[in-house]
C-alpha cells in the first residue's frame, strides 16, 4: 500500500480515527505532526557505519520519527534481523545531542558478543552463551508467527536454538528482563 499523500512512498503508518483510517509514508506523517506540533526535525545522517566486537563493519540506516510526546531515531542494520537500536528524546530535545546519543548506544551495543561457537572433540559445532547472560530483542518470525524470533549479536535464533544453548544451565536460576528499545540495557 502506498501513502495516500505524496502516493510514491510504502505507507508505513496507519492514523485511526473514529471510523476513518490514513496510510502515510514515514516522511509525509512526520511533516503532518511537525505542522500540527510546531517542531520541526532536523536533517540528521540517513547512516553511518562502525566496527562491531569481531572487527566486522556494521551499516546502520537512520529513521526519525516525531510523535506528540517526543522525537524517536532508531538505527537498524542494513541486513534482515540485524542489529537495532532506538533513542527517545522530548519535542524540544537537541535534536544533534539526541542522534550522538543513538550513536553511542549502537558503538555499545555491538561491542560484546553474548554467544560463542565452540567445537566439540567429535567436530560437532554447538552455539553457547558466553559470560552466563545474553542481550538480544524479540522480532516477528516470518516462519512461525505463534513466537516471536530472538535477535542475540545481530543474528536471528529460533526459541528451539535458543533453547539448546541454555540446556547447558539446567538447575541454574534464570532472569528475564523486558527493555523498552529506548532504554539502555544493564
Amino acid at each position: 500500500m502506498t501513502c495516500e499523500i505524496c502516493e510514491r512512498q510504502k505507507a508505513k503508518i496507519i492514523i485511526s480515527q473514529d471510523e476513518e483510517q490514513k496510510q502515510l509514508c514515514l516522511g509525509c506523517y512526520n511533516r503532518q505532526l511537525s505542522a500540527e506540533l510546531n517542531v520541526e526535525l532536523q536533517s540528521q545522517p540517513e547512516a553511518f557505519s562502525t566496527t562491531d566486537y569481531a572487527g566486522v563493519r556494521r551499516e546502520f540506516i537512520i529513521t526519525q520519527r516525531l510523535n506528540p510526546v517526543g522525537i524517536l531515531i532508531e538505527a537498524e542494520e542494513k541486513k534482515e534481523y540485524g542489529y537495532k537500536f532506538a533513542v527517545h528524546g522530548e519535542l524540544d530535545c537537541d535534536q544533534v545531542e539526541l542522534f550522538q546519543r543513538l550513536q553511542e548506544k549502537v558503538k555499545q551495543g555491538i561491542t560484546t558478543s553474548y554467544v560463542t561457537t565452540r567445537k566439540f572433540p567429535s567436530g560437532q559445532q554447538v552455539e553457547t552463551i558466553k559470560n552466563d547472560k545474553i542481550v538480544g530483542r524479540l522480532d516477528y518470525d516470518e516462519l512461525n508467527e505463534d513466537t516471536p524470533m530472538v535477535v542475540i549479536d545481530g543474528k536471528p535464533y529460533t526459541w528451539e536454538q535458543l533453547g539448546k544453548m541454555v540446556q547447558a544451565f539446567e538447575g541454574f536460576q534464570i532472569k528475564v528482563k523486558m527493555v523498552d528499545m529506548t532504554d539502555n540495557v544493564e
